[in-house]
């Protein structure tokens, strides 16, 4: 038989082709809509994870630094004091036992920052930047929010875009960063009404499975 010419065989052979083709492509689009779909669900929220308590291990570095006593142990003064005058306290902390686990599924989000609170002695900020610069794996920009007469405005720094920002501040300021969709993952319970005043969730931090279980009913994580 000449080249060219429409044999049945040939005639099925190019159907079965073009059946394979179709099949690959509407494949390909579900596969395309379903990957494209995710990330669409998850960047919707954005992330704020405390340090002390969640990801750093303050109790422990207390009870370091003061011979077994533990925050609760002595009085204010006594604690802030001893913070202050130690070489590089917050550079130093340890990580929560369970933290790792918590922060290598909350890394792989495209928004997470870190919201933490600081006390009066200034050199804080930049230890805890330095612990998370360190520590936590990503780029990361300082941000500091802990203004005069404690306001929440910016000292130093600004934000940055596909990045990890370290935002310091007053603690009770925290809520200035609260807006739909914004999450804040802290252990200071106490923190939840304001920043659910100004739309965002909160979720109180008790271990990191509790944490990542509340996460995932949110959406925010994958079902494992």
């Amino acid at each position: 038989m000449k080249r060219g010419s429409n044999s049945p065989s040939s005639d099925n052979k190019k159907q079965r082709q073009l059946d394979g083709f179709f099949r690959a492509s509407s494949t390909a689009t579900a596969a395309t809509t379903s990957t494209d779909e995710t990330p669409i669900t998850i960047s919707k929220y954005k992330i704020f994870c405390d340090l002390d308590g969640v990801l750093v291990d303050f109790d422990m570095g207390v009870r370091q630094l003061l011979n077994g006593k533990g925050p609760d142990d002595v009085n204010s003064a006594q604690l802030w004091g001893s913070i202050s005058k130690a070489d590089s306290f917050y550079t130093h902390l340890p990580w929560m036992s369970d933290a790792k686990q918590l922060w290598e599924e909350l890394k792989a989000l495209p928004h997470v920052d870190i919201l933490t609170g600081v006390p009066m002695n200034k050199k804080s900020r930049g230890e805890k930047f330095a612990w998370c610069k360190r520590e936590l794996g990503l780029e990361v920009n300082h941000l500091d929010m802990a203004g005069t007469k404690s306001k929440h405005e910016v000292v130093s720094g600004r934000r940055k875009k596909g990045v990890v920002n370290v935002i310091t501040c007053w603690s009770k300021n925290k809520h200035f960063e609260s807006r739909e969709n914004h999450v804040l993952i802290d252990d200071r319970l106490k923190l939840k009404v304001e920043w659910e005043k100004q739309g965002g969730t909160f979720v109180h931090h008790v271990d990191a499975e509790s944490t990542l279980t509340v996460l995932r009913e949110m959406g925010i994580l994958s079902e494992k």
